[in-house]
C-alpha cells in the first residue's frame, strides 16, 4: 500500500535531559495513546532518536554528558547536530533551512515513512501544532528552542503545565504561546486529558 501524506502532524516537546526517565516518558506515552488517529502523525523525539544516533534516548543523554565532561567538543557537536538536524549539512544557514523545511511540509506533505530521517528541528517546523509538557519544576532548554521554532512560524502551541496555574507560568513562555495562538488565546492545560480534549475538538479528530 502506497504511503500517503497525513492530514496533521504534531511534535511532543518536553524535558529529556534534566528530568527523570518517568517524567520524560509518561506524558509522551499517554499522549501517543490518547491521540492515536490515522489522520495524525505524532513525532515523539524519544522514539525517533534511536534511528538517528543508534542508541536509545537515555543512553544517548549519558553519552552526550560524558562527551562534554571529557572535553570532546567536536564529537559532542556532531552528536547534538544529529539529534537536532539529522543528516543535513552542518554549514547550512539555519534561518533559510527552517524556512525551506516548513515549505516542504506545505508543498510535499508529511509522510510516516519520512520521519526517521527528520531531526527535531525539522519535526517541529513541519508540524501543524506542537504539544509542550513543561512543569515549572523541570528545566529544559531544548523545549524552549522548540517553542521558539514554533512561534516563529505561528505553529499553534498546546502547553501542559501540571504543577502550576497559568498565572504562575513564565511570562515569556506564555507570550510565545500567544504569538502562535493569537494574543487573546492561551492554550494552557493542567493535564494531558484536558489537552487531548482540546486538540481533538480543534482538529476534529473523532
Amino acid at each position: 500500500m502506497a504511503d500517503k501524506a497525513v492530514r496533521l502532524t504534531t511534535y511532543l516537546a518536553g524535558g529529556i535531559e534534566n528530568c527523570s526517565k518517568d517524567e520524560a516518558l509518561n506524558f509522551r506515552d499517554e499522549l501517543r495513546e490518547k491521540l492515536n488517529h490515522p489522520d495524525l502523525l505524532i513525532y515523539d523525539p524519544i522514539k525517533q532518536e534511536a534511528s538517528k544516533v543508534g542508541k536509545q534516548s537515555y543512553e544517548q543523554v549519558e553519552r552526550i554528558k560524558g562527551l562534554k565532561r571529557a572535553g570532546h567538543k567536536e564529537t559532542f557537536y556532531e552528536e547534538m547536530w544529529k539529534i537536532w538536524f539529522g543528516s543535513i549539512n552542518q554549514n547550512t544557514d539555519l534561518i533559510h533551512l527552517l524556512i525551506n523545511l516548513r515549505m516542504r511540509k506545505h508543498i510535499d506533505g508529511n509522510f510516516r515513512s519520512q520521519i526517521s530521517a527528520w531531526g527535531d528541528a525539522e519535526a517541529v517546523v513541519r508540524s501543524d501544532f506542537i504539544i509542550v509538557h513543561l512543569p515549572n519544576s523541570v528545566r529544559s532548554i531544548g523545549t524552549i528552542y522548540e517553542v521558539v521554532f514554533a512561534y516563529l512560524f505561528r505553529i499553534p502551541i498546546y502547553l501542559i503545565v501540571p504543577d502550576a496555574p497559568a498565572t504562575e507560568v513564565n511570562s515569556s513562555l506564555l507570550f510565545g504561546t500567544q504569538i502562535s495562538n493569537g494574543k487573546g488565546n492561551f492554550k494552557i492545560y493542567r493535564s494531558v486529558n484536558e489537552c487531548v480534549k482540546a486538540v481533538k475538538e480543534d482538529f476534529k479528530l473523532v
